[in-house]
Protein backbone atom coordinates (compact mmCIF):
# COMPACT_ATOMS: atom_id res chain seq x y z
CA UNK A 1 0.00 0.00 0.00
CA UNK A 2 1.03 3.34 -0.73
CA UNK A 3 2.41 5.58 2.25
CA UNK A 4 -0.36 7.78 0.95
CA UNK A 5 -3.08 5.01 1.15
CA UNK A 6 -1.39 4.27 5.03
CA UNK A 7 -1.93 7.83 6.45
CA UNK A 8 -5.38 8.44 4.96
CA UNK A 9 -6.54 5.10 6.79
CA UNK A 10 -4.58 6.56 10.00
CA UNK A 11 -6.61 9.69 9.58
CA UNK A 12 -10.13 8.07 9.12
CA UNK A 13 -9.08 5.47 12.12
CA UNK A 14 -7.96 8.75 14.44
CA UNK A 15 -11.45 10.73 13.40
CA UNK A 16 -12.97 7.38 14.16
CA UNK A 17 -11.58 6.93 17.99
CA UNK A 18 -11.82 10.38 18.74
CA UNK A 19 -15.13 10.69 18.08
CA UNK A 20 -16.46 7.12 19.55
CA UNK A 21 -14.68 8.66 23.13
CA UNK A 22 -15.35 11.98 22.55
CA UNK A 23 -17.16 12.01 26.63
CA UNK A 24 -13.94 11.17 27.67
CA UNK A 25 -13.01 14.64 27.59
CA UNK A 26 -16.72 15.22 30.00
CA UNK A 27 -14.86 12.97 32.52
CA UNK A 28 -12.78 13.60 35.73
CA UNK A 29 -9.80 12.67 38.05
CA UNK A 30 -10.35 9.64 40.20
CA UNK A 31 -8.39 8.95 43.46
CA UNK A 32 -5.36 7.21 41.97
CA UNK A 33 -4.64 9.92 39.73
CA UNK A 34 -5.26 12.90 42.13
CA UNK A 35 -2.97 10.57 44.56
CA UNK A 36 -0.19 10.83 41.68
CA UNK A 37 -0.79 14.29 40.97
CA UNK A 38 -0.10 15.24 45.18
CA UNK A 39 3.30 14.24 45.23
CA UNK A 40 4.11 14.66 41.49
CA UNK A 41 5.11 17.83 41.39
CA UNK A 42 7.71 18.02 44.48
CA UNK A 43 10.42 15.87 41.81
CA UNK A 44 11.85 17.82 39.39
CA UNK A 45 13.34 15.95 36.18
CA UNK A 46 16.36 14.68 37.63
CA UNK A 47 14.47 12.71 39.92
CA UNK A 48 12.73 10.69 36.92
CA UNK A 49 15.65 10.84 35.27
CA UNK A 50 17.60 8.99 38.07
CA UNK A 51 14.87 6.65 38.45
CA UNK A 52 14.92 5.73 34.87
CA UNK A 53 18.70 5.12 34.58
CA UNK A 54 18.79 3.24 37.84
CA UNK A 55 18.98 -0.81 36.91
CA UNK A 56 17.92 -1.45 41.05
CA UNK A 57 14.33 -2.51 41.76
CA UNK A 58 12.04 0.24 42.51
CA UNK A 59 10.32 -0.78 46.14
CA UNK A 60 8.05 1.90 46.71
CA UNK A 61 6.54 1.25 42.95
CA UNK A 62 8.16 4.48 41.38
CA UNK A 63 7.81 3.83 37.34
CA UNK A 64 9.43 7.19 36.09
CA UNK A 65 8.08 7.06 32.47
CA UNK A 66 4.51 6.92 33.34
CA UNK A 67 4.82 9.14 36.43
CA UNK A 68 6.59 11.51 34.31
CA UNK A 69 3.01 11.95 32.18
CA UNK A 70 1.59 13.52 35.41
CA UNK A 71 4.77 15.95 36.32
CA UNK A 72 4.36 17.45 32.87
CA UNK A 73 1.01 18.11 31.86
CA UNK A 74 0.28 19.24 35.67
CA UNK A 75 3.00 21.83 34.90
CA UNK A 76 1.33 22.67 31.70
CA UNK A 77 -2.49 22.19 32.28
CA UNK A 78 -2.85 22.00 36.47
CA UNK A 79 -5.87 20.02 36.82
CA UNK A 80 -7.37 20.86 33.34
CA UNK A 81 -8.69 16.89 32.73
CA UNK A 82 -9.20 17.05 28.89
CA UNK A 83 -5.48 17.54 28.76
CA UNK A 84 -4.90 14.49 30.15
CA UNK A 85 -7.25 12.92 28.01
CA UNK A 86 -5.83 13.99 25.14
CA UNK A 87 -2.64 12.92 25.69
CA UNK A 88 -3.52 9.58 26.82
CA UNK A 89 -5.43 9.90 23.36
CA UNK A 90 -2.24 10.67 21.54
CA UNK A 91 -0.36 7.53 23.04
CA UNK A 92 -2.78 5.20 22.19
CA UNK A 93 -3.28 6.65 18.36
CA UNK A 94 0.54 6.27 18.55
CA UNK A 95 0.25 2.46 19.13
CA UNK A 96 -2.09 2.38 16.71
CA UNK A 97 0.37 3.12 14.38
CA UNK A 98 3.28 0.89 16.18
CA UNK A 99 1.07 -1.79 15.70
CA UNK A 100 0.55 -1.10 12.08
CA UNK A 101 4.35 -1.32 11.62
CA UNK A 102 4.96 -4.13 13.62
CA UNK A 103 2.13 -5.90 11.48
CA UNK A 104 3.34 -5.09 8.16
CA UNK A 105 6.96 -5.99 9.64
CA UNK A 106 5.98 -9.83 10.14
CA UNK A 107 4.42 -9.22 6.29
CA UNK A 108 0.67 -8.99 7.25
CA UNK A 109 -1.19 -7.57 4.15
CA UNK A 110 -2.81 -4.20 4.57
CA UNK A 111 -6.58 -5.38 4.84
CA UNK A 112 -5.04 -7.53 7.65
CA UNK A 113 -3.11 -4.89 9.34
CA UNK A 114 -6.24 -2.20 9.48
CA UNK A 115 -8.70 -5.22 10.69
CA UNK A 116 -5.97 -6.02 13.60
CA UNK A 117 -5.52 -2.27 14.65
CA UNK A 118 -9.49 -1.36 13.84
CA UNK A 119 -9.93 -4.50 16.55
CA UNK A 120 -7.07 -3.09 19.39
CA UNK A 121 -7.59 0.77 18.91
CA UNK A 122 -11.74 0.56 19.58
CA UNK A 123 -12.05 -2.38 21.95
CA UNK A 124 -13.76 -1.49 25.29
CA UNK A 125 -12.31 -3.84 27.24
CA UNK A 126 -9.63 -1.02 27.57
CA UNK A 127 -11.98 1.44 28.02
CA UNK A 128 -10.45 2.46 31.02
CA UNK A 129 -6.89 2.69 29.06
CA UNK A 130 -9.02 4.90 26.38
CA UNK A 131 -10.57 7.21 29.43
CA UNK A 132 -8.17 7.16 32.89
CA UNK A 133 -5.29 9.26 32.42
CA UNK A 134 -4.22 6.50 35.86
CA UNK A 135 -4.02 3.70 33.47
CA UNK A 136 -1.07 5.62 31.06
CA UNK A 137 1.36 3.29 32.72
CA UNK A 138 0.29 0.27 30.37
CA UNK A 139 -0.57 2.73 27.56
CA UNK A 140 3.23 3.81 27.61
CA UNK A 141 4.39 0.09 28.45
CA UNK A 142 2.85 -1.35 25.21
CA UNK A 143 4.27 2.49 23.60
CA UNK A 144 7.79 1.17 24.23
CA UNK A 145 7.20 -2.94 24.32
CA UNK A 146 5.89 -1.96 20.26
CA UNK A 147 8.61 0.17 19.37
CA UNK A 148 11.16 -2.60 20.77
CA UNK A 149 9.87 -5.20 18.55
CA UNK A 150 9.83 -3.42 15.68
CA UNK A 151 13.01 -2.14 16.41
CA UNK A 152 14.12 -5.75 16.98
CA UNK A 153 12.37 -7.16 13.56
CA UNK A 154 14.33 -4.28 12.19
CA UNK A 155 18.05 -5.24 13.27
CA UNK A 156 18.09 -2.19 15.23
CA UNK A 157 19.33 -4.01 18.54
CA UNK A 158 20.19 -0.95 20.74
CA UNK A 159 17.50 0.84 19.55
CA UNK A 160 15.41 -2.46 20.83
CA UNK A 161 17.08 -2.61 24.38
CA UNK A 162 16.25 1.06 25.11
CA UNK A 163 12.92 0.83 24.36
CA UNK A 164 12.51 -2.59 26.11
CA UNK A 165 14.15 -0.82 29.36
CA UNK A 166 11.71 2.28 28.98
CA UNK A 167 9.42 -0.20 28.80
CA UNK A 168 9.90 -1.93 31.91
CA UNK A 169 10.31 1.47 33.84
CA UNK A 170 6.19 2.09 32.68
CA UNK A 171 5.19 -1.37 34.07
CA UNK A 172 6.82 -4.21 34.90
CA UNK A 173 4.55 -6.22 32.56
CA UNK A 174 7.25 -5.66 29.60
CA UNK A 175 10.23 -7.78 31.96
CA UNK A 176 8.38 -10.35 29.21
CA UNK A 177 9.29 -8.67 26.49
CA UNK A 178 12.91 -10.82 25.92
CA UNK A 179 10.59 -14.30 25.58
CA UNK A 180 8.40 -12.51 23.10
CA UNK A 181 11.68 -11.44 21.32
CA UNK A 182 12.47 -15.12 21.47
CA UNK A 183 9.60 -16.19 20.12
CA UNK A 184 10.50 -13.73 16.98
CA UNK A 185 13.50 -15.19 16.51
CA UNK A 186 11.92 -18.60 16.64
CA UNK A 187 9.57 -17.78 14.31
CA UNK A 188 10.58 -14.96 12.18
CA UNK A 189 14.44 -14.70 13.11
CA UNK A 190 17.66 -15.90 12.06
CA UNK A 191 18.42 -17.82 15.47
CA UNK A 192 20.50 -15.33 16.31
CA UNK A 193 20.52 -15.95 20.49
CA UNK A 194 23.80 -13.87 21.58
CA UNK A 195 21.61 -10.40 20.90
CA UNK A 196 18.82 -11.67 23.14
CA UNK A 197 21.33 -12.15 25.90
CA UNK A 198 21.31 -8.25 27.26
CA UNK A 199 17.43 -8.42 26.92
CA UNK A 200 17.22 -11.41 29.07
CA UNK A 201 19.88 -10.83 31.53
CA UNK A 202 17.78 -7.24 32.37
CA UNK A 203 15.02 -9.25 32.80
CA UNK A 204 16.14 -11.81 34.97
CA UNK A 205 17.41 -8.70 37.08
CA UNK A 206 14.46 -7.36 37.36
CA UNK A 207 12.38 -10.25 37.89
CA UNK A 208 14.56 -11.60 40.87
CA UNK A 209 14.90 -7.70 42.59
CA UNK A 210 11.34 -7.67 42.47
CA UNK A 211 10.68 -11.28 44.14
CA UNK A 212 13.19 -11.11 46.59
CA UNK A 213 12.40 -7.22 46.99
CA UNK A 214 8.64 -7.09 47.15
CA UNK A 215 7.61 -5.20 50.12
CA UNK A 216 3.69 -6.79 49.11
CA UNK A 217 3.83 -10.07 51.55
CA UNK A 218 0.00 -10.63 52.11
CA UNK A 219 -2.51 -8.31 50.03
CA UNK A 220 -3.64 -7.83 46.79
CA UNK A 221 -0.54 -7.32 45.54
CA UNK A 222 1.49 -10.30 46.44
CA UNK A 223 1.40 -13.47 43.90
CA UNK A 224 -0.44 -16.36 44.21
CA UNK A 225 0.66 -19.15 42.69
CA UNK A 226 -2.34 -21.31 43.15
CA UNK A 227 -5.17 -23.15 40.69
CA UNK A 228 -7.82 -21.08 42.39
CA UNK A 229 -5.66 -17.99 41.41
CA UNK A 230 -5.96 -19.13 38.13
CA UNK A 231 -9.16 -19.85 37.67
CA UNK A 232 -10.31 -16.39 38.99
CA UNK A 233 -8.14 -14.39 36.87
CA UNK A 234 -8.44 -16.89 33.59
CA UNK A 235 -11.81 -16.57 33.59
CA UNK A 236 -12.01 -12.70 33.78
CA UNK A 237 -9.62 -12.04 31.06
CA UNK A 238 -11.18 -14.31 28.74
CA UNK A 239 -14.32 -12.73 29.14
CA UNK A 240 -13.18 -9.38 28.01
CA UNK A 241 -11.31 -10.71 24.80
CA UNK A 242 -14.73 -10.89 22.67
CA UNK A 243 -16.84 -9.71 25.76
CA UNK A 244 -18.69 -12.63 26.44
CA UNK A 245 -18.13 -14.17 29.75
CA UNK A 246 -15.66 -17.17 29.08
CA UNK A 247 -15.59 -16.92 25.31
CA UNK A 248 -12.05 -16.05 25.16
CA UNK A 249 -11.15 -19.76 26.18
CA UNK A 250 -11.27 -21.12 22.80
CA UNK A 251 -8.75 -18.39 21.27
CA UNK A 252 -5.83 -20.87 21.97
CA UNK A 253 -8.05 -23.17 19.70
CA UNK A 254 -7.15 -20.70 16.75
CA UNK A 255 -3.43 -22.42 16.18
CA UNK A 256 -4.78 -25.79 14.86
CA UNK A 257 -6.82 -23.25 11.93
CA UNK A 258 -3.49 -22.46 10.36
CA UNK A 259 0.08 -22.64 10.42
CA UNK A 260 0.42 -19.21 10.11
CA UNK A 261 3.58 -17.84 11.73
CA UNK A 262 1.71 -14.70 12.70
CA UNK A 263 -0.61 -16.08 14.46
CA UNK A 264 1.23 -18.65 16.45
CA UNK A 265 3.60 -15.66 17.47
CA UNK A 266 0.82 -13.07 18.53
CA UNK A 267 -1.10 -15.97 20.17
CA UNK A 268 2.33 -16.67 21.82
CA UNK A 269 2.88 -12.76 23.08
CA UNK A 270 -0.34 -12.61 24.12
CA UNK A 271 -0.06 -15.53 26.61
CA UNK A 272 3.32 -13.99 27.89
CA UNK A 273 2.01 -10.59 28.43
CA UNK A 274 -0.98 -11.92 30.40
CA UNK A 275 1.01 -14.25 32.52
CA UNK A 276 2.19 -11.87 35.14
CA UNK A 277 -0.86 -10.98 35.86
CA UNK A 278 -2.93 -14.29 35.97
CA UNK A 279 -1.15 -14.71 39.81
CA UNK A 280 -2.63 -11.39 40.64
CA UNK A 281 -6.38 -12.34 42.00
CA UNK A 282 -6.19 -9.45 43.84
CA UNK A 283 -5.70 -6.66 41.15
CA UNK A 284 -7.78 -7.73 38.25
CA UNK A 285 -8.65 -4.97 35.71
CA UNK A 286 -9.94 -4.67 32.07
CA UNK A 287 -7.20 -2.31 31.40
CA UNK A 288 -4.77 -4.99 32.41
CA UNK A 289 -5.64 -6.22 29.00
CA UNK A 290 -3.97 -3.55 27.01
CA UNK A 291 -0.65 -4.95 26.02
CA UNK A 292 -1.85 -8.01 25.92
CA UNK A 293 -4.06 -7.44 23.29
CA UNK A 294 -1.34 -6.20 20.85
CA UNK A 295 -0.28 -9.17 21.04
CA UNK A 296 -4.00 -10.69 20.01
CA UNK A 297 -3.69 -7.94 17.52
CA UNK A 298 -1.14 -9.44 16.11
CA UNK A 299 -2.85 -13.11 15.64
CA UNK A 300 -6.03 -11.26 14.08
CA UNK A 301 -3.58 -10.73 11.03
CA UNK A 302 -2.39 -14.48 11.12
CA UNK A 303 -6.12 -15.21 11.54
CA UNK A 304 -7.24 -13.36 8.55
CA UNK A 305 -5.06 -15.30 6.09
CA UNK A 306 -7.00 -18.83 7.59
CA UNK A 307 -10.06 -17.08 6.39
CA UNK A 308 -12.15 -15.34 3.63
CA UNK A 309 -12.33 -11.61 4.14
CA UNK A 310 -16.34 -12.23 4.24
CA UNK A 311 -15.54 -14.22 7.54
CA UNK A 312 -13.29 -11.49 8.88
CA UNK A 313 -15.83 -8.69 7.75
CA UNK A 314 -18.65 -10.79 9.40
CA UNK A 315 -16.90 -11.43 12.34
CA UNK A 316 -15.90 -7.31 13.31
CA UNK A 317 -19.49 -7.03 12.38
CA UNK A 318 -20.60 -9.26 15.10
CA UNK A 319 -18.17 -7.73 17.60
CA UNK A 320 -19.01 -4.06 17.03
CA UNK A 321 -22.38 -4.39 18.75
CA UNK A 322 -20.99 -6.37 21.77
CA UNK A 323 -18.24 -3.21 21.51
CA UNK A 324 -20.77 -0.64 21.45
CA UNK A 325 -22.63 -2.37 24.45
CA UNK A 326 -19.85 -2.05 26.46
CA UNK A 327 -18.90 1.72 25.47
CA UNK A 328 -22.24 2.87 26.64
CA UNK A 329 -22.27 1.08 29.82
CA UNK A 330 -19.26 1.66 31.08
CA UNK A 331 -19.64 5.71 29.95
CA UNK A 332 -22.43 6.25 31.98
CA UNK A 333 -21.05 5.11 35.34
CA UNK A 334 -17.81 6.66 34.39
CA UNK A 335 -19.23 10.13 34.08
CA UNK A 336 -21.66 9.88 36.90
CA UNK A 337 -18.63 8.98 38.87
CA UNK A 338 -15.88 12.04 37.58
CA UNK A 339 -19.17 14.12 38.40
CA UNK A 340 -19.02 13.22 41.49
CA UNK A 341 -15.52 13.45 42.25
CA UNK A 342 -15.70 16.97 40.51
CA UNK A 343 -17.92 18.28 42.74
CA UNK A 344 -15.64 17.21 45.71
CA UNK A 345 -12.55 18.67 44.27
CA UNK A 346 -14.33 21.98 43.54
CA UNK A 347 -15.24 22.61 47.30
CA UNK A 348 -12.38 21.42 48.43
CA UNK A 349 -10.52 24.08 46.36
CA UNK A 350 -12.76 27.01 47.58
CA UNK A 351 -12.19 25.89 50.73
CA UNK A 352 -8.52 25.98 50.54
CA UNK A 353 -8.50 28.88 48.92
CA UNK A 354 -9.87 31.18 51.94
CA UNK A 355 -6.61 30.36 53.49
CA UNK A 356 -8.20 29.27 57.20
CA UNK A 357 -5.78 28.09 58.98
CA UNK A 358 -6.35 23.89 59.55
CA UNK A 359 -4.53 21.56 61.83
CA UNK A 360 -6.21 18.53 60.38
CA UNK A 361 -8.55 17.31 58.30
CA UNK A 362 -11.59 14.61 59.37
CA UNK A 363 -13.49 13.17 56.69
CA UNK A 364 -17.07 11.24 56.47
CA UNK A 365 -18.12 9.78 53.00
CA UNK A 366 -16.59 10.13 49.88
CA UNK A 367 -18.21 9.96 46.04
CA UNK A 368 -18.76 6.49 44.30
CA UNK A 369 -15.25 4.40 44.12
CA UNK A 370 -13.01 7.50 45.98
CA UNK A 371 -10.85 5.95 48.35
CA UNK A 372 -8.71 7.73 51.30
CA UNK A 373 -5.88 8.26 49.71
CA UNK A 374 -7.71 10.06 46.50
CA UNK A 375 -9.03 12.15 49.76
CA UNK A 376 -5.22 12.65 51.31
CA UNK A 377 -3.77 13.24 47.35
CA UNK A 378 -6.93 16.28 47.07
CA UNK A 379 -5.70 17.94 50.19
CA UNK A 380 -1.80 17.66 50.14
CA UNK A 381 -2.14 18.79 46.20
CA UNK A 382 -4.83 21.97 47.28
CA UNK A 383 -2.47 22.70 50.47
CA UNK A 384 0.86 22.10 49.34
CA UNK A 385 1.65 20.47 51.97
CA UNK A 386 2.78 16.57 52.46
CA UNK A 387 2.84 16.02 56.54
CA UNK A 388 -1.21 16.79 56.47
CA UNK A 389 -3.25 15.03 59.06
CA UNK A 390 -5.88 12.92 57.31
CA UNK A 391 -8.51 10.97 59.16
CA UNK A 392 -11.83 8.85 58.35
CA UNK A 393 -14.49 9.39 61.27
CA UNK A 394 -13.88 5.44 62.09
CA UNK A 395 -10.23 5.93 62.70
CA UNK A 396 -8.98 5.81 66.41
CA UNK A 397 -8.00 9.15 67.58
CA UNK A 398 -10.45 11.03 64.71
CA UNK A 399 -12.60 12.79 67.38
CA UNK A 400 -9.68 13.42 69.67
CA UNK A 401 -8.59 16.02 67.12
CA UNK A 402 -10.89 18.45 67.77
CA UNK A 403 -10.72 18.87 71.42
CA UNK A 404 -6.59 20.30 70.40
CA UNK A 405 -6.53 21.19 67.01
CA UNK A 406 -8.92 23.22 64.65
CA UNK A 407 -9.61 20.34 62.04
CA UNK A 408 -11.86 20.75 59.24
CA UNK A 409 -14.59 18.31 59.06
CA UNK A 410 -15.57 17.28 55.21
CA UNK A 411 -19.02 15.42 55.42
CA UNK A 412 -20.38 14.02 51.82
CA UNK A 413 -24.05 14.07 51.47
CA UNK A 414 -24.28 10.97 48.59
CA UNK A 415 -28.01 11.64 48.42
CA UNK A 416 -27.45 15.25 47.46
CA UNK A 417 -24.22 15.02 45.81
CA UNK A 418 -22.43 17.44 48.07
CA UNK A 419 -19.39 17.91 50.51
CA UNK A 420 -20.13 20.52 53.38
CA UNK A 421 -16.59 21.72 55.07
CA UNK A 422 -17.22 22.81 59.04
CA UNK A 423 -14.36 23.86 61.10
CA UNK A 424 -14.41 22.50 64.81
CA UNK A 425 -11.83 23.02 67.19
CA UNK A 426 -10.20 25.21 69.32
CA UNK A 427 -10.40 28.68 68.24
CA UNK A 428 -12.38 27.57 64.76
CA UNK A 429 -15.65 29.63 63.92
CA UNK A 430 -19.00 27.37 64.16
Amino acid sequence: MPKRGGLLLFVGFAALFLTVNRDAYRGYFQDDEIDNLSWAPYLGPLDYLKGVATPRFQVNNFRPVGHYYFHAVEEIAGLEFPVYVAVLHGFHLLNVWLLWLVARRLGATAFAAAAACLFFGVHMALFDNFWKPMYVFDVLCATFCLLSLWCYASERWVLSFVAFWLAYKSKELAVMLPVVLLAFEVWFGKRRWKVLAPFFLTSLSFGVQGILGNPNKDNDYTFRFTAAALAKTSGFYAGRILLIPYLGLVVPAFVFLTRNRRLWFGLAAMGLFFLPVLFLPGRVFSAYCYLPFTGLAIAITGLAEAVSPAALGLFLALWLPMDIHELRLRRRETLANGGEVRTWMSTVRRFAAGKERVDAFVFSGTPAGFHQWGVEGALKYFYERSDLTVKHTGEPGATALTQTRRVALLNWDASRKRLDIVMRGPGASE
